[in-house]
């Protein structure tokens, strides 16, 4: 039977005062979002609109210590990714009965963002999210049946959920879809084996690319390094910079690389590409095919691909690799920034 499965045994009282009624008063508790950081917490607000459907409120701070404005101008729609992501695995354990201490691997995560919504105002963004489920295609028959307790403890599945993003006065700010795979404390052990838990220790942090390249202001926020190898130094090929101690990007400690890490070496990687130029991410399509491996390098590629003209978004080909294995990959459309 599979983990995912709506049932009246795991309902929560709904948290806003009225269907489609979000409240932006406080944040959600840290672990339905698995973070450790009040700060990082986006989610604030939730509520059940149909079997399979939800209602999220999620504030956009105008200064994210991580998360800081693109130019100056916009917010960074990365937030739509950590929104999409921390909506899902509150849903996930609000509704469908995942225990906590589950672990969530995300397989795809994709994003699109409409610029001229993400502008930034005189008050932090309030943004609704309009999420559904998609049915899981190894669910059983009798989708409102309670979840078996012996699956609930053992079973890994696939939780894939959609979103659309509006602020404020319903303005359309993007749309996003993510899947997860689900999977319990044992099949997560037999997943990683000798690689479970933090490494004992990690490789030194490789020279990083100078801030603006990337688009960043504090070099401690740069993910992208010079190549170890002097022949990786031509082209657009650098090394990621892998750092534990950093607040937002390891929030708590991981045996892995995590995800939202891999989406920002994208991001950075398309805005080398274009530099000096700076470019908004419009569109970002991700595929973690592999976790990545704390202690061994890992190689950013980006490929521009070609335009039809000049007025035309820049589209890039980001991948990494690891040992010769392809673990992620992402197509990144980003437009100028005027």
């Amino acid at each position: 039977m599979s983990l995912i499965q709506p049932s009246r045994a795991f309902l929560a009282p709904d948290h806003g005062s009225g269907q489609g009624e979000l409240s932006y008063l406080r944040t959600a508790p840290r672990h339905l979002v698995d973070r450790s950081a009040i700060a990082d917490v986006l989610i604030t607000d939730w509520q059940r609109t149909g079997t399979d459907t939800f209602f999220l409120g999620a504030q956009w701070p105008r200064g994210h210590a991580f998360y800081t404005p693109i130019a100056g101008t916009w917010y960074d729609p990365l937030l739509a990714a950590e929104s999409l992501r921390q909506a899902s695995l509150l849903v996930g354990q609000t509704y469908y009965g995942i225990p906590r201490g589950h672990q969530w691997i995300i397989g795809e995560l994709d994003i699109e963002v409409a610029p001229a919504a993400l502008l930034l105002g005189s008050r932090p963004a309030e943004i609704r999210l309009e999420v559904a489920r998609s049915p899981d295609p190894d669910s059983a028959p009798g989708a409102g049946a309670e979840p078996d307790s012996h699956a609930s403890a053992h079973a890994a599945t696939v939780m894939t959920v959609e979103a659309e993003l509006l602020r404020d006065d319903d303005a359309f700010v993007g749309a996003g879809r993510i899947s997860l795979d689900v999977l319990s404390p044992a099949a997560y052990a037999r997943l990683r084996g000798e690689r479970l838990g933090p490494p004992t220790g990690l490789p030194r942090l490789p020279e990083a690319l100078p801030p603006p390249v990337v688009g960043r202001l504090d070099v401690r926020d740069v993910v992208l390094g010079v190549p170890a190898a002097r022949s990786g130094r031509d082209g657009h090929t650098w090394q990621l910079r892998v750092d534990p101690s950093h607040p937002a990007l390891f929030d708590h400690p991981v045996d892995h690389v995590p995800a939202m890490l891999l989406l920002e070496a994208a991001r950075q990687a398309a805005q080398a590409v274009c530099a000096p130029y700076r470019v908004l991410p419009i569109e970002v399509r991700s595929a973690f095919h592999h976790p990545v491996e704390l202690d061994i390098a890992c190689h950013i590629a980006a490929t521009p691909l070609p335009q039809r003209d000049a007025a035309e978004d820049t589209a890039v080909r980001v991948t990494a690799t690891q040992d010769g294995t392809l673990v992620f990959d992402s197509l990144v459309v980003a437009a100028l920034c005027d």
